[in-house]
C-alpha cells in the first residue's frame, strides 16, 4: 500500500506557523492545516475563557484507544496494534484532507509540545519518509515574549503582568514582565525544537523575520519546492490577504496585548526583557541564539535594563 503524501511545517510555538499556513491556504493547490499527529503528548490546559481543554496528539490517542479495544483479537500485541492504528489513521486523515479540500498538496503544521520534538521527527520519518519538511525559525526571545502574552489569560492571574495588561491596572509600575518559571518554560521549548530539527535535513528553512520583511519570496520558494504555480500575481494575492493590517486592522507595531496577532514586529523582546531575564534565557538557550545567527556573542545581555520602562500609550485594548 503506497504511503499517503503529506508534508510538514515544523517550528517552535509562536514562530509564525499559523500565519504561514493561512497564507499557503490561499494557493489553489495547497491545503495547510494542523492535525497534531505526533508527539505522544496529553495534558489538560486552560483556554482563554478559563475552561480546561485537552491537548492530545493522535498517537497518544491511539495508545489510550487501544486500552478499550479488543486488540488481542486483531494483533499479536498491543504495541503492534497501536503502530498499525497510527499508520492507518494518519493515512486516512491525509486522504480526508485531500478529498474535503480538493487540493493536491497537504501540509501539516507541527509545533511540538514540550519534550516531544524528538518523537515528532521519528514519527515523521517512520510514517511519511518521503515528506518534505519546511523548518520555520523565530528569535527565541520573541517566541518567549509572544508566548507569555498568549498565556496571559490562561496561567498568569495574580501576576503583575496580568494586572497590568489584562486588568489594565497602570497605577503600579511593571518592573518585570516575565517570571523565572514562564521564561524557563518557553526558552527550553524553543531550544529543544531548534536543536533537534537543526540536526535533521530540512528541505527548506525560513525565518519569521524574513517573512516580516517580505513574505512573497518565502511563499514562492515553497511553491517551487512542490513544483506548483508560482506566478507573481498569484503569490502577491496569497500574501496580501494575510498581512498584519488586513487581518487585525492595526498597523505593524500597534500592540493589542490580548490578541493572537499581538504586534506584528520582530525584536519586541527588547521592550519586555530585563537583565535578569536575559541572563536566564542566555543560560538556557544562548548557544542556540548564536547558532541561528540572532546574536554574535553574549554581549546582548548586558545591554538590557535592570527594570522595565513601559509606555502604555503604545498599546490598545
Amino acid at each position: 500500500m503506497p504511503k499517503p503524501q503529506i508534508h510538514f511545517v515544523v517550528s517552535a510555538p509562536r514562530s509564525g506557523s499559523t500565519w504561514l499556513a493561512r497564507t499557503l491556504n490561499h494557493h489553489p493547490q495547497i491545503f495547510a492545516t494542523e492535525q497534531r499527529l505526533f508527539g505522544n503528548f496529553f495534558e489538560v490546559w486552560p483556554n482563554n475563557n478559563g475552561r480546561p481543554a485537552p491537548r492530545i496528539t493522535m498517537d497518544a490517542y491511539a495508545k489510550a484507544f487501544s486500552v478499550h479495544y479488543f486488540h488481542e483479537q486483531v494483533s499479536d500485541s498491543r504495541e503492534e496494534f497501536v503502530e498499525e492504528f497510527i499508520a492507518e489513521y494518519s493515512a486516512f486523515l491525509v486522504d480526508f484532507a485531500k478529498r474535503k479540500s480538493g487540493k493536491e498538496i497537504i501540509i501539516d503544521k507541527i509545533t511540538p509540545y514540550p519534550g516531544s520534538s524528538r518523537m515528532v521527527i521519528k514519527r515523521i520519518k517512520k510514517y511519511f519518509p518521503d515528506s518534505k519538511i519546511i523548518q520555520l525559525i523565530r528569535d527565541g526571545r520573541d517566541v518567549a515574549t509572544s508566548g507569555t502574552f498568549d498565556w496571559l489569560q490562561k496561567d498568569a492571574e495574580g501576576t503583575s503582568r496580568y494586572r497590568y495588561f489584562v486588568q489594565c491596572d497602570l497605577s503600579q509600575r511593571l518592573e518585570r514582565f516575565f517570571d523565572d518559571a514562564v521564561l524557563t518554560r518557553w526558552a527550553e521549548n524553543w531550544k529543544e525544537t531548534v536543536q533537534i530539527f537543526r540536526g535533521h535535513h530540512a528541505d527548506y528553512r525560513a525565518t519569521f523575520e524574513s517573512m516580516l520583511d517580505d513574505q512573497q519570496p518565502v511563499i514562492e520558494s515553497i511553491c517551487k519546492l512542490f513544483q506548483l504555480d508560482h506566478a507573481e500575481d498569484l503569490i502577491n494575492s496569497c500574501c496580501s490577504k494575510e498581512t498584519f493590517s488586513s487581518v487585525t486592522g492595526r498597523q505593524n507595531g500597534q500592540m493589542d496585548p490580548l490578541s493572537k496577532q499581538r504586534s506584528g514586529i520582530s525584536g519586541d523582546w527588547k521592550r519586555f526583557m530585563t537583565r535578569k531575564d536575559g541572563e536566564l534565557f542566555n543560560d538556557i538557550a544562548g548557544t542556540q541564539l548564536i547558532n541561528e545567527n540572532y546574536e554574535k556573542d553574549e554581549s546582548w545581555v548586558t545591554q538590557l535594563p535592570h527594570q522595565l520602562e513601559l509606555d502604555s500609550s503604545d498599546w490598545t485594548r
